[in-house]
């Protein structure tokens, strides 16, 4: 097992680091501050060739395998939250989803977008009714006269009102009437009769939007469907989250590992009681302890990440059990280093004139979305016992 980086990942990592702390570290307060949006970002990442990483060739991307947008994250997660979210929008996900499952015009036409437009697509899974289980989903898309017909809500949708390219994750039902299962259908923003909401005044990442997206007799070509499968259309869709779970991972990996070199560093120049904090035994056996769980982290993202199967078009799926263990290990661990970071600043880090206290608020989303560390847990335990 070779866990060296080869010569173009070590210069993708310094490529993301140096985006993150020459171009992004200084603007993220404003992004939580203003609940902003951070478009001139977006298009710094698009010129660095930082999106759609993983989109292949023939669509005009540069096919880079999971682990190379994993370490790109990682590392501008270190300096904006917001911005490394994005990276694993447009580079896993709904876009996994889309080139695995979807027609060869939506794959074109997606591609497009993220490539040349900068489009972050939103998966729209999450309902007032249906969060962690989903399979109580009450969004459904009735096929009528060469479209589909999608009505119902769904919210704490990342990005929702931002993206142009939407995967709805919704029941769909032929024009017998019949129930088909959940697939998951392509609809625009603007299309007539698809509106935003509210949008969430989120505790932390507020420089994305958490947005309701509300169908009321929505009408989307038939063109637009990715998924409809009776037997297994929500288990192809829940496949392609895995990677998502990854991403997720990885921001979280990087906020930690940001607050963690910043206490490093802090803790370096600090003096009190004549010593230097990086001194005191007991101050240092809190930072070795976050380091032990930073470096384990890492290992379990990165094993999920390069154990991934491939399917058609570059998509790489992680095995469903390492992407859980991967993100409720670092999820939990990431906001224990952040808050011990923080804690090495004092008061200090407690004020809102320094970032760890953002870098709180934004990590501990990681537990709740995109599956809360308890349901993680819960599909470990059945992987477990599966043969038992």
């Amino acid at each position: 097992m070779n866990f060296q980086l080869s010569e173009e990942q070590k210069m993708l990592v310094d490529l993301a680091n140096r985006l993150g702390r020459d171009e992004f570290a200084s603007k993220a307060a404003r992004w939580d501050r203003e609940h902003e949006y951070p478009h001139e970002n977006v298009e710094v990442l698009r010129r660095a060739g930082l999106l759609g990483m993983t989109i292949p060739k023939k669509f005009g991307g540069t096919e880079r395998p999971l682990i190379d947008a994993v370490l790109a994250i990682e590392q501008i997660g270190k300096y904006c939250g917001v911005t490394a979210r994005i990276v694993v929008e447009t580079n896993m996900g709904a876009l996994g989803s889309i080139m695995a499952y979807g027609t060869e015009a939506q794959q074109i036409e997606v591609a497009r977008r993220i490539l040349e437009d900068g489009d972050k697509p939103a998966i729209g899974m999450t309902e007032p009714d249906a969060g962690t289980d989903l399979t109580s989903l009450k969004t459904t898309a009735v096929e009528h006269d060469g479209c589909y017909v999608v009505n119902g809500t769904k919210h704490w949708i990342t990005g929702g009102g931002i993206s142009r390219t939407n995967l709805i994750y919704t029941r769909i039902i032929d024009r017998e009437g019949n129930d088909q299962g959940i697939g998951g259908i392509l609809v625009d923003k603007g299309t007539r009769g698809f509106s935003v909401g509210r949008v969430e005044d989120a505790m932390g990442l507020r420089g994305i939007p958490e947005a309701e997206l509300i169908f009321e007799n929505c009408e989307v070509p038939a063109a637009n469907l990715v998924v409809r499968d009776p037997k297994d259309g929500f288990k192809k869709l829940m496949n392609g989250y895995n990677a998502q779970r990854i991403g997720a991972s990885a921001v979280a990996l990087g906020i930690a590992q940001g607050a963690h070199d910043l206490a490093i560093e802090f803790m370096g120049q600090r003096e009190t009681f004549g010593r230097k904090l990086k001194e005191f035994q007991g101050l240092q056996w809190m930072m070795a302890d976050s380091e032990m769980k930073l470096e384990a982290a890492r290992l379990l993202i990165y094993q999920a990440a390069c154990n991934a199967r491939k399917l058609a078009n570059n998509v790489m799926l992680p095995e469903m059990r390492e992407a859980s263990i991967a993100k409720a290990f670092t999820a939990h661990e990431s906001f224990h280093v952040v808050s011990e970071a923080l804690q090495m600043f004092g008061a200090s880090g407690y004020s809102r004139d320094l970032p760890l206290e953002r870098m709180l608020r934004d990590v501990r989303m990681f537990q709740i979305g995109g599956g809360t560390s308890q349901a993680q847990m819960n599909m470990i335990a059945r992987s477990m016992f599966a043969e038992h």
